[in-house]
């Protein structure tokens, strides 16, 4: 029996929405790949172009992450099976409804 992802990866590599589906799948689990402290301080915004846009609550927060980059990256591709994400890119921002400071 193929399992769902396995579906998936074969078919985004055809299909444009299931690419989009695929990475929205992958995006979802942000809190499990940074884990829950990082998360709560942390959210996707969008991904365009291989590039993956980060809204950050604290300026404190974009600076570790800028130094945790490439790990996050590797990460990230090696979870999708193959080099879907090129770059990952900070801004300060609101988080989930948190007030910035």
């Amino acid at each position: 029996m193929i399992l769902f992802r396995q579906l998936l990866d074969e078919l985004s590599t055809r299909q444009p929405l299931f690419f989009e589906l695929k990475i929205k799948m992958l995006l979802s689990e942000w809190d499990k790949i940074v884990g829950p402290v990082i998360a709560r301080h942390t959210k996707v915004e969008k991904v365009e172009n291989g590039t993956v846009y980060v809204v950050c609550d604290d300026s404190l927060w974009m600076t570790e992450l800028s130094m945790q980059k490439d790990r996050l990256l590797k990460i990230l591709n090696e979870r999708s099976g193959r080099e879907l994400f090129k770059d990952i890119r900070f801004r300060r921002g609101k988080v989930d409804g948190k007030v910035l400071r």
